[in-house]
């Protein structure tokens, strides 16, 4: 199964997670372009020199996984901040066709985001002004979206009335004409699929709010899938940066004759209705769409079960990672942690396959799950762990990874998925970043955006910290493994995200 993919951005979740997935089956090949040819944060990738990569390679594929963003805007951030006019983004996005008129055997997966609306100021991943108005644009949209489908009482007429006042017209001219093209993209993407040159499309959406731009847009498109009765071969859903690795699982699922049943397990009577953190849904309603889109099917009864998705939640307060250690009661008091590790274990021993959705905290994983699946010895059995950013980020590669790894007999490669994870989304997100932000980073003039030239300083007291909490918190798991080689990289040059050089030598 020979894959083209092409990333949504060359940030490792996006470039090295869905082919770290793609090795838990020897028969996936992975054909991507070199990091190169991607965009580099808001530099635009050479869309030129990138579609030509993707027609020299086509015929080596059989399926291929497509970023829309990539392909026609040269990036996710660049697809926030071109000057690209309608016909110059609807020309490259047609080259699909092309693509297929000279693969006809090709069968395409593409993804493609509903531009999101960030509610406060910052021009990290946005345009310049965003800095300075990012809030007022969100709040303007809100207001007026609420507006018209409501109404508005006149504390947030008032509101309104002095954000529409004080807000730039050039500015949300710039910001409204860029989304309005990009919503033309939308619809176009959808009609490839009405036509047949994309087999599926994902749409995920991160950052989601009730009102606003993006509501407004998402509205727009939905509309058109379902005026032409598309809702099977075009998914909405909360998420963004999991969406390779979701579309490799369906095309894995799609190129078998079996389809993999999924049973749930949720560590608390509440977990189906908690909405998370940057979501705008139920838990339950994100989960059900990614079990859909990755191409599983959800079932109540374990014994008809492929794998067991055991996603641990909050008990009904949801909170960041980094705060843990003064977490709300509700961790305790809504929910039972031994009874729900007891049951991991208890489904190991019985012979089922289990993975864990660990997302009871926002960007990170939660260190007491991690102490008690250590010492339940659990973690060696488990085909997934990840913790990672959203809900929806994590839910979509625990299950990518479920699908292609409960069938797996790669035992390396199943270890080397966990073992990143863990280094990663719980060591890293969940216990080390932000005590660096507040703690380290300061003392050597550098903060979580500006490092000053220091990379490698911080970059080696990452590797350091990371190094001493795996051996200070792991005591009982992955006794055949050690830790060979472990460096770390920063792609966008801030503390958000991090990559890893690593290496693990087996002791088998």
């Amino acid at each position: 199964m020979n894959i083209l993919y092409i990333p949504l951005d060359e940030r490792p979740c996006n470039y090295e997670y869905p082919k770290m997935i793609g090795a838990l089956q020897k028969e996936v090949n992975f054909i991507a372009p070199p990091k190169s040819l991607l965009n580099k944060k808001k530099e635009s990738a050479d869309i030129e020199l990138l579609w030509d990569w993707i027609f020299d390679h086509a015929t080596e594929a059989d399926i291929a996984i497509v970023s829309v963003e990539m392909l026609v805007y040269g990036g996710l951030l660049p697809s926030r901040l071109h000057q690209d006019s309608v016909d110059t983004l609807l020309e490259r996005l047609n080259r699909l066709k092309i693509l297929k008129e000279r693969n006809p055997k090709l069968n395409i997966y593409a993804s493609n985001l509903i531009m999101r609306t960030p509610h406060y100021d910052s021009s990290e991943e946005e345009p310049d002004y965003y800095a300075d108005f990012g809030e007022a644009i969100f709040k303007w949209a809100w207001f007026n979206d609420k507006k018209e489908r409501e109404g508005l009482s006149g504390e947030e007429q008032s509101e309104l009335d002095s954000i529409t006042e004080k807000l730039p017209e050039a500015h949300l001219a710039d910001y409204s004409q860029r989304r309005e093209k990009n919503v033309v993209v939308n619809v176009a993407v959808v009609d490839l699929v009405k036509e047949g040159t994309i087999e599926f499309l994902s749409i995920p959406q991160d950052d989601s709010a009730p009102y606003g731009f993006t509501a407004i847009d998402q509205k727009k498109v939905i509309k058109h899938i379902i005026g032409n009765r598309l809702q099977s071969k075009v998914h909405m859903y909360p998420g963004a940066d999991e969406v390779g690795c979701t579309l490799l699982a369906r095309a894995f699922v799609e190129a078998k004759p079996c389809r993999p049943k999924v049973y749930v397990m949720f560590s608390s009577v509440n977990s189906e209705q908690i909405i998370p953190m940057y979501e705008d849904r139920p838990l339950a309603e994100s989960l059900k769409a990614h079990i859909l889109a990755s191409g599983a099917l959800w079932v109540d009864d374990p014994k008809e079960a492929s794998f067991i998705l055991a996603v641990n939640t909050a008990g009904k307060v949801m909170m960041e990672s980094w705060d843990q250690d003064e977490k709300d009661v509700t961790y305790s008091s809504f929910r039972n942690l031994r009874f729900f590790v007891d049951k991991i274990k208890n489904f190991q021993k019985r012979g089922y396959k289990v993975a864990v959705a660990d997302v009871a905290f926002a960007n990170g994983g939660e260190t007491e799950l991690v102490h008690m699946l250590d010492e339940a010895r659990a973690f060696d059995d488990l085909i997934a762990y990840a913790s990672w950013n959203t809900n929806c980020n994590t839910t979509g590669t625990v299950l990518a990874t479920s699908i292609l790894g409960y069938t797996s007999d790669l035992k390396e490669e199943l270890t080397y998925n966990k073992v990143y994870h863990l280094l990663e989304d719980w060591i890293y997100q969940g216990v080390i970043r932000m005590d660096m932000v507040k703690n380290y980073l300061p003392t050597i003039d550098t903060s979580y955006y500006i490092f000053n030239g220091k990379d490698k300083e911080i970059h080696q007291e990452m590797e350091r910290r990371l190094r001493e909490e795996w051996a200070k918190n792991i005591l009982y798991s992955f006794k055949e493994v050690e830790i060979e080689q472990l460096g770390v990289y920063t792609p966008w040059n801030r503390m958000f995200e991090i990559g890893l050089d690593l290496d693990l030598n087996y002791k088998i």
